[in-house]
């Protein structure tokens, strides 16, 4: 690899900093390398990618990584996070090791995973779809209310639920809003969709895991007679598609075509990463 784009969260010293030291560094070998400074967070605007660059990087946290991925998807261009925020799952390098990782990927010395991703949309508006790295989260428009929902895998009820909501979540975004919903944590080079809710008002509730082709849909259900609920759409977030809808509609969520493709220095696997990430929080 020769050819970077390096995808900054805004100008600040702080990311323009790390991001210059990597260009530096990168034309010293030989390579080429532009600096990009991302659009607003809400924005659905394309980032102006070279058709020449092999490697993206994202300069900021989880957060801007999975924005980014979200819109070069369709370039297929592989993706490395550099983290200088909070602790993060998907960014593998920070500001100290990230000059070490250009040697490695000017050297061949890396491998490229595969992660699956959501597609969901409305059942009144199915011509609008909107996809998601992490995960669709259903939740109601008023964040002091419960709502009733009435879940659906494939076309079959499978329960009632009230709560607060309910996540959708890839095997990468397991470690996301899943994790702090006590969801189960899986290998995301897994190919299966997880159903997790949102503090439900029952004693009796888990996580469900189903295969990466199975459709859910959940619907909302009027708590009391001839009123209306509204609940909310929500993609990795706050992040551009976020719709509310009302009793009688659907959201529909399956697995989308597209793949985000990004880059694996660590020699370490799966589980070895997930023990380091939690002793660094203090887990054990």
């Amino acid at each position: 690899m020769k050819n970077f784009s390096i995808i900054i969260r805004d100008a600040r010293e702080k990311y323009m900093s790390v991001a210059k030291q990597m260009e530096e560094k990168i034309k010293r070998m030989g390579g080429v390398a532009e600096i990009i400074i991302e659009p607003e967070k809400g924005s659905n605007e394309a980032l102006a990618i070279s058709k020449d660059c092999e490697c993206i990087f994202t300069v900021g946290g989880d957060g801007a990584l999975i924005r980014t991925a979200k819109r070069t998807v369709d370039k297929k261009v592989p993706l490395l996070g550099v983290n200088l925020g909070h602790l993060g799952y998907l960014c593998d390098l920070d500001s100290e090791s990230v000059l070490e990782a250009i040697d490695s990927l000017f050297e061949g010395n890396f491998e490229i995973e595969e992660r699956m991703m959501l597609e969901g949309n409305l059942l009144s508006n199915e011509e609008e779809k909107n996809i998601a790295l992490n995960d669709i989260v259903i939740s109601s428009e008023n964040s002091t209310q419960v709502i009733e929902m009435i879940v659906y895998v494939n076309g079959t009820i499978l329960y009632h639920q009230k709560g607060d909501g309910m996540i959708i979540s890839t095997p990468t975004g397991s470690t996301a809003y899943n994790l702090s919903a006590r969801g189960p944590i899986v290998d995301p080079l897994t190919e299966l969709i997880l159903l997790t809710p949102l503090n439900p008002h029952t004693l009796l509730s888990r996580s469900i895991v189903l295969p990466d082709a199975a459709e859910v849909a959940i619907e909302i259900r009027p708590r009391r007679t001839h009123t209306i609920e509204r609940a909310r759409i929500c993609f990795d977030g706050s992040g551009p598609g976020s719709s509310v809808f009302s009793t009688g509609d659907r959201a529909v969520v399956r697995r989308a075509r597209e793949k985000v493709r990004m880059i694996r220095l660590s020699k370490l696997n799966f589980l070895e990463r997930i023990s380091k990430k939690f002793k660094e929080e203090g887990g054990f």
